[in-house]
């Protein structure tokens, strides 16, 4: 576009300046962006989740599990504010698939929320506790919500990927609902439960568990490193099993995964050659490699998911034309502009915060380190 057309432009059309300089493909661009955000939350809070999920295999007693939560405890709520910041944007950049979501969603989002609040809780009320039941309950307090955000989150990915009943209004229609009797009490819960949605949850909890044990492994010394060594063909294991499940069942269950496309297929060699180079980086003890290999992981799978759903938001499996899709869903392009140069500037300061965080509780966490009235 020439100068001299833009200032054509001003002239004769009564639109703001960022509707005009906006170019056309910015809502691809935002959905883009939602992926990275989705990707740091995933990748940082992922190893949080993690922990708890293996809370009590790898920490036989209070003062082992200790050397977690000194682990976790000054980053966990840096690394939260990813998940926050993902909601903001989906509701900038796309209000009617954030509404959409947010109500079909709303239960199982709600679970989560109160899953993290006990997290939270769970780990400063810990740090306080002197009393073995006090430290031990919030030890099952802080392993159960892990455990339960985690397979949450994964079944409503997969209910995301599967397709959920939505009208061309993009509200829920709840099985059941237009018989005598209406939908059932658990039906806002047991609408996204499918073999496919399920077998997402496991395969989350597989993944979160073997990246907050690559994690451990690189924060903590003596007996947390044995464990996690003992412990380790067992989780990877389960993770190959819970991967080929959902990897068939999503060949025969959701319709985008036929299709191949560029993307997707460089994200599935990524995640092959990390899940193999986990295995000899753990064979070589080398941490940092096991750490980087589950790192890539969690990210190939937020990228298979991500090209997978494009361009929809949130896909109707009533009828394919009534998915919310990034195009009917954005904001005005002025919006989708604006917010960019919000991002554009504040992430960057997200980034640093993380970096000073990492950097100020860097080293290492051994058993010895706990005093010895944690023991239970």
């Amino acid at each position: 576009m020439s100068v001299a057309s833009i200032l054509a432009t001003f002239a004769t059309a009564p639109l703001p300046a960022a509707e005009i300089l906006a170019p056309p493909w910015m809502a691809h661009l935002w959905f883009v962006l939602l992926c990275l955000l989705l990707t740091g939350y995933a990748v940082l809070d992922g190893f949080d989740l993690g922990v708890g999920i293996i809370h009590f295999l790898i920490g036989r007693n209070a003062r082992e599990r200790t050397v977690h939560t000194n682990v976790i405890g000054p980053i966990w709520d840096g690394n939260e504010v990813w998940l926050v910041t993902f909601g903001g944007g989906l509701f900038a950049a796309f209000p009617l698939a954030y509404g959409s979501i947010f109500s079909a969603f709303m239960v199982p989002l709600v679970i989560v929320l109160f899953c993290l609040i006990a997290r939270a809780t769970s780990l400063e009320f810990r740090s306080k506790a002197t009393g073995r039941w006090t430290v031990l309950a919030c030890d099952l307090l802080f392993s159960v919500a892990s455990i339960v955000a985690t397979f949450v989150l994964g079944v409503a990915t997969g209910a995301v990927m599967e397709g959920v009943p939505i009208d061309p209004a993009g509200n829920l229609v709840l099985p059941g609902t237009m018989t005598p009797g209406g939908p059932g009490p658990f039906a806002e819960i047991t609408f996204a439960l499918t073999p496919f949605s399920v077998t997402c949850g496991v395969l989350a909890l597989t993944l979160f568990a073997l990246h907050g044990a690559m994690f451990l492994n690189l924060k903590a010394t003596g007996i947390t490193e044995t464990r996690i060594r003992g412990a380790f063909i067992g989780m990877y294991l389960a993770f190959l099993g819970s991967l080929l499940m959902a990897t068939f069942l999503a060949f025969r269950d959701v319709d985008a995964a036929s299709g191949f496309t560029l993307l997707g297929g460089f994200a599935t060699l990524l995640n092959v050659l990390a899940i193999v180079n986990l295995a000899w980086a753990m064979r070589q003890r080398g941490k940092w490699r096991c750490f980087l290999a589950s790192t890539v992981m969690v990210t190939a799978m937020i990228v298979l998911f991500g090209s997978t759903i494009h361009p929809n938001l949130l896909v109707s499996s009533l009828d394919p034309t009534w998915s919310i899709t990034i195009q009917n869903a954005a904001s005005t392009r002025a919006t989708l502009l604006t917010m960019f140069v919000v991002v554009v500037v504040g992430i960057p300061f997200v980034l640093l915060y993380t970096a000073i965080t990492y950097w100020t509780f860097r080293g290492t966490v051994s058993v010895e380190d706990v005093p010895e009235d944690r023991t239970a």
